[in-house]
């Protein structure tokens, strides 16, 4: 059973305590259990050979070089599986319809797991080898010999627009993948009523969420159960499941995912990829387990990446800052194929485009757009860090424009308290919120006032101070359509089985859901054992993503709980000779009728009991076990004020973040100590894209960010100490009122070190338009404003 590791004082509620992650001893020890540790018999291990060319025709693979080397077991190629599995999923298919749109205007692709034909991106697979050692199958893939006849490629989304643009896929008359205009209001009268339009171009580049753990998969066949297993590293176990067992042709039922300790995600794990079926679909063909392992290059050339949007912004403001209307044009990046989340993505920005701001009119100009990259796909906050980006970097400039103080401007649009639940422009209802509190608070625990004070200082001494500010929202829990599953289990000696459907990459599910759980049922902490990421535990589950454990899995574990628990008293009442509708008080380990505490049996024998069934009311099951599939009423909102202040290196242009406050609501806290750890790992994402992170093609298509010499992710010494602190606005979305924390550091600290870095080149009349802040991009800004 786990160890809290912490001293909890009798009767005190396990919720809202800072109780460590009972996962960490495993894994500081090294006693983790990832795919790489994953050993079974006479197992092959696979490579993938893939192309060098951005966009091109795909004339001939001859892998019978790489078959007379030693060691080496079996290859295919697109051919010899063309047919046998499906096409990878496209919108609006389980499968794969080219040349063709959904009702929503979404151009389905045909993308193989092995290409054949054509390729479309650099690194896309063309064959396979399988070999004995890793090593084998890498000096393999060397040896298979690839024809191609180059085509022209399209990196740019602008170019990619253009009449006469190269196409990505032919079948198509042009490289738009998705387009549409959502209007709310009436936007033409707001904006002929404005006192001033600002207007707002940036970019927000392509990046990786470069997890710790690349990805790997590796499948047996057990031909006399006919029982495929697949072990995966991933986000999504029962639907990653159901995906590949439907790409497979198999029944879902012939399928079982296994999701082993996994080093991380960030929204690329979320997803079935070509490896995956081709490694399963060997397994089964060859009757050998297979691996694969991705290795770095590997991750960054073909995971898929996150944001990429050129985003304009038009904002129809009055002098006092009062907003009339917005209006938004995003040209996403989707990548070579429309997977679904490359048309799904921007439509998420779209919809949470007003942000925490009550703005009547609105209008979004949405547009999906094919190019020969890698696919876009989810990455920590998944189209609503866009979103956020683009508004609060619009508030900081029209601020700036009207010479209005950021704060006041902020305070002039914000949603008012009373009147959430609030439908914005974009569909959704926001929950809950009170951000004038969440930005006083932050006000006060940043020293707004002295930080202001000594910016005066530091400019009166020819230094480049900067302070930014923005509060975020973003939409979480989702939702209604997918619930999350959970069961609870009581064994005869008193021990408690949590399994849980949200499958844990780093989060700290276990200890929150242990909370939760031990305050129901009143008892300690170590009493419990939790489980996960395996298929055969739980009939369905869904995906670990858009901060939605603690809101979804926490409620079916909390509902569950409560299941377990009522079945225990009308067994204690049972045995007690009370009524078994009387009120049963569980305390300290035991369980007793309200008011008589000294007639008690204690959580172990109303357990044991439950396993006899001459010991239970008559027409009762025996054994105790409960399970919940929780969809909620509504999504849940988030929201919170960063602050971030910084100096700009007036010689070499080098940006250092002196301080950072983050004060987020995110409605009640299971465990406070993991709030803040998601909120500092946020920050340091959100911080990486802000200054160092950016995926770079060349014009052909050419990734020159292949490894992590060239992207680079925040070390240590870059991040700076960061005070967090909350507010708490309970959600009415599920029975705990938490709402989610997981994607908040990231949303809001693109663009609050944005703001910072303008504001301290505030004398130079700048705007930062992208990102990421690196110092050459710094020192053009500042010398161009000289040459004017």
């Amino acid at each position: 059973m786990a160890s809290a590791q912490v001293t909890v004082q009798k009767g005190k509620k396990l919720v809202g305590q800072p109780l460590k992650r009972t996962e960490d001893p495993k894994f500081i020890t090294g006693s983790g259990m990832y795919l790489d540790d994953l050993r079974l018999p006479e197992m092959l291990y696979a490579a993938f050979v893939r192309t060098p060319h951005a966009h091109a025709r795909l004339l001939n693979v001859d892998v019978s070089p790489a078959l007379r080397l030693p060691g080496v077991f079996a290859a295919l190629t697109g051919k010899d599986i063309d047919g046998k599995v499906k096409d990878m999923p496209t919108v609006g298919s389980a499968g794969g319809e080219g040349g063709s749109a959904d009702s929503e205007g979404k151009k389905a692709t045909v993308c193989k797991a092995l290409a054949v034909g054509e390729v479309n991106y650099v690194g896309e697979a063309v064959a396979v080898v399988f070999a004995d050692t890793m090593y084998a199958a890498h000096d393999a893939v060397d040896a298979v010999e690839v024809d191609y006849e180059p085509l022209d490629a399209v990196v740019d989304v602008e170019a990619a627009m253009e009449p006469g643009s190269p196409k990505v896929h032919e079948g198509f008359p042009d490289n738009i993948a998705r387009h549409y205009v959502h209007r709310v209001g009436d936007v033409d009268a707001a904006f002929r009523k404005a006192d001033v339009v600002v207007k707002v171009d940036l970019l927000n580049q392509r990046v990786h969420p470069v997890s710790m753990e690349p990805r790997g998969v590796a499948a047996s066949y057990d031909e006399g159960q006919r029982l495929l297993t697949i072990w995966l590293s991933t986000q999504d176990p029962h639907n990653l499941r159901n995906s590949i067992a439907g790409l497979l042709k198999m029944e879902d039922s012939a399928v079982r995912l296994i999701a082993p300790d996994t080093g991380g995600g960030f929204g690329g794990k979320a997803a079935a990829y070509p490896e995956d079926i081709v490694v399963a679909y060997a397994a089964k063909l060859l009757r050998r387990p297979v691996k694969w392992e991705e290795t770095r290059r590997e991750h960054l050339m073909t995971m898929t990446h996150g944001r990429g949007q050129k985003q304009h912004a038009e904002v129809a403001v009055q002098k006092n800052g009062k907003i009339l209307g917005y209006k938004i044009r995003i040209l996403s990046d989707g990548g070579a194929y429309s997977n679904g989340t490359t048309t799904f993505l921007p439509e998420l920005t779209d919809k949470m485009g007003t942000g925490v701001y009550d703005i009547p009119a609105y209008e979004a100009e949405i547009y999906s757009i094919f190019t020969n990259k890698v696919p876009h796909g989810a990455y920590r906050g998944a189209g609503r860090p866009e979103a956020a980006y683009l508004v609060e970097r619009a508030m900081n400039i029209l601020a700036t424009k009207l010479k209005l103080d950021p704060v006041k401007v902020r305070q002039a649009n914000y949603i008012r308290k009373e009147k959430f639940p609030f439908t914005t422009p974009g569909g959704y209802t926001y929950d809950s919120a009170d951000y004038e509190v969440n930005l006083a608070k932050a006000l006060e625990v940043s020293g707004y006032e002295k930080l202001r004070q000594e910016q005066r200082e530091a400019k009166a001494a020819g230094r480049l101070f900067g302070i930014g500010i923005c509060t975020w929202t973003e939409i979480c829990g989702f939702a209604p359509g997918t619930p999350q599953t959970a069961s609870v289990t009581v064994l005869n000696d008193g021990g408690v089985v949590l399994t849980i459907g949200g499958h844990s990459h780093g989060q700290g599910h276990a200890i929150s859901m242990i909370q939760l759980a031990a305050d129901e049922l009143s008892l300690d902490p170590d009493r419990f054992a939790v489980r996960h990421g395996d298929t055969d535990m739980l009939p369905w589950s869904t995906m670990t993503a858009g901060s939605r454990s603690a809101a979804l899995t926490g409620a079916a574990v909390l509902i569950s709980s409560r299941k377990i628990k009522d079945k225990m008293s009308k067994i204690a009442a049972h045995h007690l000779n009370v009524s078994t509708s009387a009120k049963m008080v569980f305390e300290g380990g035991k369980i007793y009728p309200e008011g008589s505490p000294g007639k008690a049996l204690t959580f172990e024998e109303v357990a044991e009991l439950a396993y006899d069934p001459e010991k239970i009311p008559q027409g009762m099951e025996s054994t105790l076990f409960e399970y919940t599939a929780y969809a909620p009423p509504n999504f849940t909102f988030p929201f919170g004020t960063h602050l971030a202040v910084v100096e700009v290196d007036r010689e070499t242009g080098v940006v250092k973040l002196l301080k950072y406050f983050a004060i987020d609501d995110c409605g009640k806290i299971l465990n406070p100590m993991i709030v803040e750890g998601q909120v500092h790992g946020g920050v340091a994402q959100g911080l990486g894209q802000a200054m160092m992170e950016e995926l770079v093609y060349d014009e052909n298509g050419q990734l020159l960010t292949s490894t992590l010499a060239e992207y680079l992710v925040p070390s240590a010494d870059s991040i700076p100490e960061m005070v967090w602190a909350r507010t708490e606005t309970p959600t009415y979305a599920n029975p705990m009122g938490v709402k989610g924390i997981g994607e908040a550091g990231t949303i809001a600290a693109t663009p609050v070190i944005v703001n910072a870095v303008e504001d301290a080149l505030s004398e130079y009349g700048v705007v930062v338009e992208k990102m990421p802040l690196r110092s050459d991009y710094i020192r053009s800004l500042m010398n161009g404003a000289r040459k004017r």
